[in-house]
């Protein structure tokens, strides 16, 4: 199992090299034909004031460039509808490489080793890996989903808001805010697993047995502590998701929100996140692990990779739907102070002084239905974020020879 884990991460790595190595060295292109070339092939067309001379695209008689069958040629410099260049790409290729062969490397260094606090340190190593990994597959999803919650019923959907975004913003619009996230995501998944882990041998040496209840508590309390950490990074993700004009940059944001809010503007909206994160880690954990251990039993075997991906899916989809509303509190009162909403009518969003006002205006002032805007595409990043991500984990937990209570 070891073996296998620590295979598949070297696959992953071998295949980002080749990657970046034929972005660096892309394939030789179809020479282009000269103007007198393709005069000779085509006699019916002018020649061009000079020989050699190409005329302006508005000029009569002009052409376009053809390879050798007659196709059109693209433009080297034209720009890809994808917003990224041939230089583009290679460095994101290398750097996804360099990634993988880090990965790779302190994965064998931190295999052999297993005292407790080596322990600790794969458990928070796995989960950061896995949640980097899960949110960035699904990051497009997460922005449209922080975007709903934000902006109410500005936004038409889900698919309105993709579209409206790759338009006016191309690819990078719909990775805004990422990075932010990943460094977000890093330390809230690794503490939650290290956490998680700690609270369940607490309560087996105390002869608690691991029940389901037992997990739901092991788990609410470890997103309580993982939230809390990471709680500023949060609030600047969310700013730079609905903000990316004003917040350019993850230092710029921090120092925007401090300046214009206080230290404590980076804090806003900490307890309803803390009461959420209590049943929305706690219900993920719980649902993922006892289904997980049932499914184990029942067929007398390791759960493989198509069963890992479904409960982890259900498992998403049950936590984020258990605390959405507190979730849309939540970020409505992170982006409070920021000024003026990118909202059609111009008004400001009202502050809420704590998350029980904030439930209660956003329901009278804009309807019930609001509390639950976003819940689509967050259900839709959840699922496949999730189940990617406790692959990912159980995978690396296999390489790295960690065993769960």
């Amino acid at each position: 199992m070891r073996r296998n884990g620590l295979s598949a991460v070297q696959t992953l790595s071998t295949l980002s090299l080749s990657l970046a190595l034929r972005c660096v060295h892309p394939a030789p292109a179809v020479p282009m034909c000269s103007s007198s070339s393709v005069r000779q092939r085509h006699p019916v067309l002018k020649a061009g004031p000079a020989d050699g001379a190409p005329l302006a695209a508005s000029e009569p008689g002009a052409v376009e460039p053809v390879d050798r069958e007659g196709e059109l040629v693209a433009d080297a410099s034209a720009s890809s509808p994808m917003g990224m260049n041939l230089g583009g790409k290679a460095i994101a290729a290398v750097g996804l490489a360099a990634a993988f062969g880090l990965v790779t490397m302190l994965t064998a260094l931190l295999a052999p080793m297993s005292s407790p606090t080596a322990s600790g340190v794969k458990l928070v190593y796995a989960g950061a890996i896995a949640g980097i990994i899960s949110r960035t597959c699904c990051a497009p999803l997460e922005m449209v989903s922080t975007v709903m919650m934000c902006r109410g019923d500005e936004c038409q959907s889900m698919w309105a808001e993709l579209r409206r975004t790759w338009k006016t913003e191309g690819l990078a619009g719909l990775f805004k805010g990422n990075g932010a996230n990943c460094l977000k995501v890093a330390p809230s998944r690794g503490t939650q697993f290290l956490v998680y882990e700690m609270v369940k041998r607490q309560l087996v040496a105390n002869a608690i047995p691991l029940s389901a209840g037992a997990r739901l508590f092991a788990g609410g309390v470890a997103g309580m502590v993982a939230a809390t950490i990471v709680y500023p990074i949060e609030v600047i993700k969310t700013m730079l998701t609905v903000f990316p004009e004003e917040c350019k940059e993850t230092p710029g944001g921090a120092l925007g929100c401090a300046l214009r809010n206080g230290i404590g503007g980076l804090y806003r909206g900490l307890g309803p996140t803390l009461v959420a994160m209590f049943p929305y880690v706690g219900v993920e954990f719980m649902v993922y692990e006892t289904l997980k251990r049932r499914y184990e039993a029942l067929i007398g075997a390791t759960a493989g990779v198509a069963a890992l991906l479904l409960l982890g899916a259900i498992g998403g989809a049950a936590a984020q739907a258990s605390a959405h509303p507190l979730d849309v509190v939540r970020r409505r009162m992170q982006l409070q102070g920021m000024g003026k909403s990118k909202s059609a009518n111009g008004k400001g969003a009202p502050a809420y002084p704590n998350m029980f006002a904030g439930l209660y205006t956003i329901a009278k002032d804009e309807g019930a239905h609001v509390l639950f805007r976003g819940l689509g595409p967050a259900c839709f990043e959840k699922v496949p974020s999730t189940a990617i991500g406790y692959y990912i984990y159980e995978g690396m937990k296999a390489s790295l020879g960690v065993v769960s209570v």
